[in-house]
């Protein structure tokens, strides 16, 4: 019995996660703050930023609630933004995990930084928002270097193998590449 209540939880904590593609539009020299921008699409950040102003500038007449809705209703949509529109081939799967749930933190991270329905709280000081981003800022390319392929197809250094091995591969590989007859 107690399998049958928790064997789906089983499965769904036993997958591995596969290496992801880099985010679109980003390169290898960008810095940490390009890569967290990189990662939340422009439009959410637009949308969130239009309806924001809309909602301060009524806001004699608009409820608390409704920035909290705009923002939770704008992070939900983010994963579905990424995986279909910013993504190929569009869809949801396993490869875009990382891209996804990073375009979440971080658009999380940035409304929180701003303040945005944080601010309607009381323990919310601008500091923490700050703090919050550089941690982020900080976290992202780390676990993107775990997680991520690298432009040659592999998501970090494989067990074993330190600089000097791929240094050793890469020599042996303009070998190979040189042994071989031109035109191909």
């Amino acid at each position: 019995m107690f399998s049958a209540l928790f064997g789906g939880f089983k499965r769904l904590t036993s997958w591995k996660l596969l290496p992801q593609d880099a985010p679109p539009n980003s390169s290898p020299t960008d810095s940490y703050l390009q890569k967290l921008v990189t990662y939340v699409p422009a439009d959410v950040i637009g949308a969130y930023l239009a309806m924001s102003g809309v909602i301060a500038q009524s806001a004699a007449t608009t409820p608390a609630w409704l920035s909290w809705a705009v923002f939770l209703g704008l992070l939900l949509l983010t994963p579905f933004y990424v995986c279909y529109l910013k993504t190929s081939p569009p869809g949801l799967q396993t490869s875009k995990i990382f891209h996804w749930s990073t375009s979440c933190i971080a658009f999380t991270a940035w409304v929180f930084a701003m303040g945005g329905p944080f601010l309607q709280t009381h323990w919310y000081q601008p500091v923490y928002g700050s703090i919050v981003l550089v941690f982020v800022t900080l976290i992202i390319p780390v676990l993107e270097r775990r997680f991520v392929k690298d432009p040659g197809g592999a998501s970090g250094p494989p067990a074993g193998v330190n600089n000097s091995d791929k240094a050793q591969s890469g020599l042996e590989k303009d070998k190979k590449d040189d042994a071989s007859p031109p035109g191909k």
